[in-house]
């Protein structure tokens, strides 16, 4: 997998969600360790649980996007470049 490929919005926005969710779950980690609370979408929107929840199936979405590889026009046309 080439992480330096332009790819699409949509590809671009799924490394982003990745990349939070990552840190994000670092810090959980860490926090567990040292009896504290260091989750940074909870902090953020603790008070909206289902838009915390949201923001996880996104950043699930995005994890299946880059593993998966994503599917839309632009990509295929710069698989297909990268290939030749």
């Amino acid at each position: 997998m080439n992480m330096m490929k332009k790819g699409c919005m949509g590809h671009k926005l799924a490394w982003v969600l990745v990349i939070i969710g990552g840190l994000n779950w670092g810090l959980v980690g860490l926090g567990y360790l040292w009896t504290a609370n260091w989750n940074v979408v909870n902090w953020l929107l603790g008070s909206w649980p289902t838009v915390e929840a949201i923001v996880y199936l996104l950043v699930g979405l995005s994890a299946l996007v880059l593993v998966l590889g994503c599917r839309c026009k632009t990509c295929k046309v710069e698989d297909m470049q990268s290939s030749m």
